[in-house]
């Protein structure tokens, strides 16, 4: 694991920008002296280079900001907010990444600028289906969506590379091969840059994982797994899955969806190989794509990324635990926000007691269902991020819900409890350990907390569940107090 915090690598970024491709630059520089350019030729020279999207972005906003105006959310407005003379000014204040990175890093940037500006197109793409009323806001969240793993293949492209490894040699999902490593995601990071930087709230917005209950959040996450996947197999089971769910959201047959964004990889690979002279997802396309890819005999063979079988588990760090327990007893903690509160506990239940996945899922006020509210570990499954559970019939989590109480599925309880279990969550869970409370302010229901470890290989044992339940129960007091001290405070 690297020896840096999250904090450690923001300060070491900095405000340094991310170097722009030099054929872009000498682009940009050209356009520029142009007397007859449009907005339009600029916009798409800015859009083809993800250093220069994030700097142009970064430049307008901070303008913007001193000005007390509106955030800028698109190149488009970036480059009319900007005008003529910043605009000419920009080719020479951007380093150049040919020139002034090492091989290794120039390499991992490159392929990781090819993967954005796939992801971007599938978005915008989407984003125009779905009749979005600023589909241009959509492309650039999608791009920056990538700015950690930017900075990070920059300074330190061996911990990428290592990442990798991680996922192909021990089976553990990206996310967390990340979070071991790292100890951190790198979605953490590029939300810190986002927040530092004053980029688009709608890229802040796609950076949490609960925000996955909103559209336009919803298509970039999917936009960014299916770039992500795609540059490694079009056909493995986590590709299909993403392109059933844009096919659902979207409201699409299945084989549409998946000719669609084949032919728009295809239409971008000329222009994104010319530009980054790395191999674009396209290349692992046959040149006909299939019509049933998990059947198809003659597809090209593509590399393939086991799924949720890890064979590590998360450690525990207990000492967060104990801190946490500490912080919720302490009585100043009763003048903070409930949600700030919440929150503060789903992320040290994840690092603290070694859970991949926590959600607090709020009761609506009909009490038809629980609806994921904030949730840690899942920015790589946009579906799981999506965390909701009917309540209309009776099953497991209709009953914990009608007092508090708690839940422990595991080897030893699973023939008891599994059948209870709602067979769509079982689908979307896709694990059969797992761990929730119930969580009610006097005798009112506010919501659940759930947890798992993404893996059936690394089980919930009984210690974990009691050092679960602590913490739960400790902080329905805490906020049962905060409702007592304060009735009007929202919960």
């Amino acid at each position: 694991m690297s020896n840096r915090t999250l904090n450690d690598w923001i300060d070491r970024f900095g405000n340094d920008p991310i170097p722009a491709i030099g054929r872009a630059i000498k682009e940009l520089r050209r356009v520029n002296n142009d007397e007859r350019r449009s907005v339009h030729e600029i916009v798409e020279v800015v859009e083809r280079d993800p250093g220069l999207s994030v700097f142009v972005l970064r430049l307008a906003n901070n303008k913007k900001r001193s000005s007390l105006s509106s955030e800028v959310t698109s190149v488009q407005q970036a480059v009319m907010l900007l005008g003529t003379g910043q605009l000419q000014k920009i080719p020479e204040q951007l380093p150049d990444l040919e020139k002034s990175l090492p091989d290794a890093a120039r390499m991992r940037l490159l392929k990781t600028f090819s993967r954005t500006y796939h992801a971007a197109y599938q978005a915008l793409a989407w984003a125009r289906e779905r009749r979005d009323m600023t589909p241009d806001e959509v492309f650039a969240a999608a791009q920056l969506h990538f700015l950690g793993e930017m900075a990070l293949a920059i300074h330190a492209p061996e911990l990428l590379d290592q990442i990798d490894q991680m996922c192909i040699e021990q089976h553990l999902p990206s996310e967390e091969a990340q979070y071991v490593l790292l100890g951190f995601t790198l979605d953490e990071l590029t939300l810190c840059l986002a927040e530092q930087w004053h980029l688009p709230e709608l890229l802040k917005e796609s950076l949490q994982a609960e925000n996955a209950r909103f559209p336009r959040a919803y298509g970039i996450m999917l936009a960014v797994q299916l770039g992500r996947h795609a540059a490694i197999n079009w056909y493995s089971k986590k590709t299909r899955e993403i392109e059933e769910k844009v096919a659902e959201w979207l409201g699409r047959p299945l084989d549409e969806v998946i000719a669609r964004s084949h032919q728009l990889a295809a239409h971008i690979a000329n222009t994104s190989y010319t530009l980054y002279q790395v191999a674009p997802a396209a290349a692992l396309l046959p040149l006909i794509a299939p019509s049933q890819p998990e059947t198809r005999t003659d597809a090209p063979e593509q590399a393939e990324v086991p799924e949720a079988t890890a064979d590590i588990c998360l450690m525990p760090q207990l000492p967060v635990i104990r801190d946490l327990l500490q912080q919720l007893s302490d009585t100043q903690i009763f003048d903070k926000n409930p949600q700030e509160i919440i929150e503060t506990v789903i992320e040290s239940l994840h690092h603290g007691l070694g859970l991949n996945r926590v959600v607090f899922a709020r009761q609506d006020p009909e009490k038809r269902k629980l609806i994921g509210e904030k949730v840690i570990g899942s920015n790589n499954d946009p579906v799981f991020s999506r965390f909701e559970i009917d309540l209309s019939s009776k099953h497991l989590f209709s009953l914990l819900m009608e007092k508090t109480q708690a839940i422990l599925i595991n080897d030893q309880t699973r023939q008891k409890f599994w059948s209870l279990v709602p067979a769509d969550l079982q689908k979307k869970i896709k694990v059969n350990s797992f761990i929730a409370m119930s969580l009610y302010i006097h005798d009112q229901p506010l919501g659940l907390i759930y947890a798992d470890r993404h893996s059936n290989n690394c089980q919930i044992d009984e210690n974990t569940y009691r050092h679960f339940k602590t913490v739960c129960k400790q902080l329905g007091q805490v906020l049962v107090q905060i409702q007592e001290n304060n009735p009007q405070k929202v919960l």
